[in-house]
């Protein structure tokens, strides 16, 4: 006889209902960490007071009947003394629950005021006082699981992951490092960058502590951090678009973010207005495809471009500018324009914070109607003379196939020239099908847009 997955489960929720230590299949779906207020890397000196902060992603969506949530269960690791007034909060979202703290030996229970009985998919937050463990620990684990009102847990352990969206400590475990701070970090200095730039130069001599695994960068008051550097070899970084004005900075080393050296001695400087023009943009290219005209360029070497704009002719193109961002290299730029028939010049500037302007990167686009140039010479070195382009516009408002065919005055296929409905122009280098630059002389040429042509002639001079 077939029995389904919901009939097995109910026959199996009625056998162990009495049995409040066993565990109930589960169609709630969790994932949780454990991060430590002021530390993201899950590392925590030995005898301090912390605040932990429990991040559990609970999807209720496939709930069923037995599933409610009513007690949120953790495991304390030995050496960590919590509390039921060490409770600091429990959030669903943005909402605070009533809950009503138990502590059995090492477990600490969170007991719901209401239920959760309801299908969403809710994140949860448990902020936690602690004293960590006296006795140096290389993985203190935590466990968390969900209990029912009957107090069967709901499925195993929640598994660890990102349950917070943030690269910090994705897992339920913490390292306990000794409670030693590092020595102050010496030579530490501050120097204005001398071209114009409103930029701060930082060096330092760095810490030789081998359990140092970091700094801390501070501008004005010391408890604002105005930057995390990883690593102990760092020994420089610099400070960008930095305000007007008088500016003070120190530095600390750490072992982890919550044990660090004393300050550093404090550098103030003065920083004036930006005056340096950013750096151009580095080779710009522009493609045509029908009446879409692409403009392609790599980011400019200065690390303070906020924007770039294009300019057609000298005039900034509809939507002519794009916001510069630090984790692009190379941009794109497209937009719907019929190119008219001669030169048209496009541009691109770099501007920074304050509108310097970089020089100009240029590039013509030229678009004639009739083959050009015309004589041309295949033997010369100037790349403007030694082919010759056939440009679609040669035939009006057709669509199609794009084919030259060129003809010698005998009436001798030379060379045939095919592209796709999208390209914009064909050019010959002067040479027929076999490779070999022709010789001197007339050639006929049959320009044709899908079922439609024209002809004229093109002079070659070697």
């Amino acid at each position: 006889m077939f029995i389904n997955y919901r009939t097995l489960k109910l026959i199996f929720f009625v056998i162990i209902g009495c049995f409040s230590e066993l565990v109930i299949w589960a169609a709630v779906t969790s994932m949780g960490e454990i991060n430590a207020r002021g530390d993201d890397r899950g590392i925590v000196p030995t005898s301090s007071n912390v605040e932990l902060i429990f991040t559990l992603n609970i999807d209720r969506s496939r709930a069923e009947p037995g599933e409610e949530i009513k007690t949120i269960e953790i495991t304390i690791p030995p050496g960590f003394t919590i509390g039921v007034n060490d409770v600091i909060s429990v959030m669903r979202e943005q909402t605070e629950l009533d809950v009503r703290p138990e502590v059995v030996g090492r477990i600490l229970r969170i007991v719901l005021v209401k239920e959760i009985g309801d299908f969403s998919s809710s994140l949860y937050q448990v902020v936690l006082r602690s004293k960590t463990p006296d006795a140096i620990t290389q993985t203190a684990k935590f466990k968390v699981i969900l209990r029912n009102l009957q107090d069967i847990a709901i499925g195993e352990y929640i598994k660890p992951g990102n349950a917070d969206g943030r690269p910090n400590n994705n897992d339920f475990s913490l390292q306990i490092i000794p409670n030693i701070p590092p020595d102050p970090i010496i030579n530490f200095e501050a120097k204005v960058d001398d071209n114009g730039e409103n930029d701060v130069y930082l060096s330092w001599r760095p810490s030789k502590d081998q359990d140092v695994t970091g700094y801390f960068i501070y501008r004005g008051a010391e408890e604002e951090i105005l930057m995390t550097l990883n690593g102990r070899e760092t020994k420089q970084t610099i400070d960008i678009n930095v305000p007007v004005g008088s500016h003070r900075y120190s530095i600390r080393a750490f072992k982890s973010q919550l044990l660090k050296s004393m300050a550093s001695q404090s550098q103030v400087i003065t920083v004036s207005v930006d005056t340096a023009d950013p750096l151009p943009i580095i080779n710009l290219t522009i493609q045509t495809f029908g009446e879409t005209v692409k403009l392609i360029w790599v980011s400019s070497p200065s690390r303070d471009v906020k924007k770039y704009q294009i300019l057609r002719d000298e005039i900034l193109v509809p939507d002519g500018e794009i916001l510069a961002d630090s984790k692009k290299k190379e941009y794109e730029f497209d937009y719907q324009y019929r190119l008219p028939k001669g030169i048209t010049i496009y541009s691109v500037l770099a501007l920074d914070e304050v509108g310097n302007k970089s020089k100009s990167t240029t590039q013509a686009i030229r678009i004639f109607e009739k083959p050009y140039p015309n004589p041309f010479t295949p033997l010369s070195d100037n790349p403007d003379f030694n082919k010759i382009s056939f440009p679609k516009r040669a035939l009006k408002d057709v669509e199609g196939q794009f084919s030259v065919s060129i003809f010698n005055l005998n009436g001798t296929l030379v060379r045939t020239l095919t592209a796709d409905a999208l390209a914009t122009k064909l050019e010959w280098d002067g040479k027929n099908e076999a490779g070999s630059i022709v010789e001197s002389g007339i050639y006929v040429y049959q320009v044709k847009v899908g079922d439609v042509f024209s002809t004229g002639t093109v002079v070659l001079a070697k």
